[in-house]
């Protein structure tokens, strides 16, 4: 017959044994920060991907890559989804066309529930920290902002044209780009058509194969795709 204490010191070493077996799925389970960008990407995919087309799937794909890379880029575990997400316009400035910006507007809500979903689920020894969320009027402020700046940089001619926009500029541009509150895609195609736009800073030869084909879908998307209906 086994005594009490026998069974009182064999459960409590199966406790032990347990608490181990956890500790040790918990590292196993725990992923570097060098990792974060793929595993996002993939969450982004399989939660995302089969409801969007593949313009749509493609850019917000480089939009996701992009944002995460600003984020690792910072020191420690806190991300600010405001200072974050104008870096990610900012580094995309007139490289992207007026129709990746449209599709990214459209997607925005979609993308930012998942960011406030998935980035503090990522497997970190140190969890991710969201904080200064976007609310929609500060996103659509930095949006016309960046396609502003967007705009002036396309119609400045030279190096001297281009020291000589002020925020002035950009505050009254940015006003025009909106209707009612609202951003106004025709107004933005008008401006940011490469027809009136300077030589673009990234020639196509430079560009991979995958890019290309990419951009020349962007640039099949005309105002109407964007129009409520």
């Amino acid at each position: 017959m086994v005594k009490q204490g026998q069974y009182a010191k064999a459960s409590k070493q199966k406790k032990i044994r347990q608490l181990k077996q956890r500790h040790q799925v918990h590292q196993d389970r725990v992923i570097a920060t060098t990792a974060v960008g793929e595993f996002l990407q993939v969450r982004y995919h399989l939660t995302q991907a089969a409801r969007q087309r593949l313009a749509t799937r493609q850019t917000m794909a480089r939009w996701s890559a992009q944002w995460v890379d600003q984020a690792q880029a910072v020191s420690g575990s806190t991300w600010s989804e405001t200072a974050l997400t104008k870096q990610t316009l900012q580094a995309f400035n007139r490289q992207l066309p007026w129709q990746g910006y449209a599709l990214i507007d459209r997607e925005f809500d979609q993308w930012q529930a998942f960011l406030t979903k998935e980035a503090p689920a990522v497997p970190l020894e140190e969890r991710v920290n969201l904080i200064e969320r976007l609310t929609p009027a500060t996103w659509q402020q930095l949006l016309t902002e960046q396609l502003a700046v967007n705009a002036l940089l396309g119609m400045a001619r030279d190096a001297k044209a281009l020291v000589q926009i002020s925020s002035e500029q950009v505050m009254a541009l940015q006003a025009g780009l909106q209707t009612d509150n609202v951003i106004d895609w025709a107004k933005v195609a008008s401006l940011l058509n490469p027809a009136v736009m300077a030589t673009d800073p990234v020639a196509t030869d430079e560009l991979d194969s995958k890019t290309q084909a990419w951009l020349t879908r962007l640039n099949k998307l005309t105002v109407q795709d964007f129009t409520v209906k």
